[in-house]
């Protein structure tokens, strides 16, 4: 069984975060004996640390992932961006491609009113997108964060997980949950759901 932990998780796992840490904890035992597969996206180590900075390698995000875990937690590469993904560590995939076309219909399902390309997004906010300040605005933070959530739910479906987990309720909206399954998410379920199924 193939279970996929959004980057929240990391950070509760890392920080140590009560009831929650003690559920990611459970999980990480039962993938350290071997009863289920924890996963995590490459596009994690795309995501701010504390200070709003980003992680200066991908090493430094290998080796975070590394310390949760005595057995290996597999990384998935995403969708390559340009300014955004490490470059050893994500696939490309051209437009209209499939895997282009299923990372835009994520889109459409977790952010319909959202642009799918920065430059659109920033025009339709009245940013210059090639300005080299971009990175510092908070625009771009915002498009950056959502880009990362579709390539987290990317990865999932893309490498046929079973069970993506995440305590962030917008994934369990009416609107999105049933239209993420139906593009192959099979199930989205909280850290403790997924305790209890995979002890069922």
């Amino acid at each position: 069984m193939f279970i996929t932990f959004d980057h929240n998780l990391l950070i509760d796992l890392e920080n140590d975060n009560g009831a929650t840490g003690e559920t990611l904890r459970q999980l990480v035992s039962f993938h350290d004996l071997g009863q289920i597969t924890l996963r995590v996206s490459a596009i994690g180590a795309s995501e701010r640390l504390k200070g709003k900075t980003y992680a200066p390698n991908f090493m430094a995000f290998q080796e975070r992932v590394r310390r949760l875990s005595q057995r290996e937690i597999e990384i998935l590469k995403p969708l390559g961006y340009w300014g955004i993904t490490y470059w050893d560590w994500c696939v490309w995939g051209g437009d209209g491609t499939p895997e282009s076309e299923l990372e835009q219909r994520i889109h459409s399902v977790l952010f319909p009113k959202t642009e799918f390309k920065w430059q659109n997004y920033a025009q339709a906010k009245g940013i210059d997108p090639n300005q080299p300040t971009q990175a510092h605005n908070p625009e771009f933070q915002k498009w950056r964060n959502h880009k990362c959530d579709v390539l987290t739910m990317w990865c999932h479906i893309q490498y046929k997980g079973d069970i993506f987990v995440t305590p962030d309720k917008h994934f369990y909206q009416v609107t999105k949950r049933p239209a993420l399954i139906s593009l192959g998410a099979r199930s989205i379920l909280y850290p403790s759901d997924a305790v209890t199924f995979v002890n069922w």
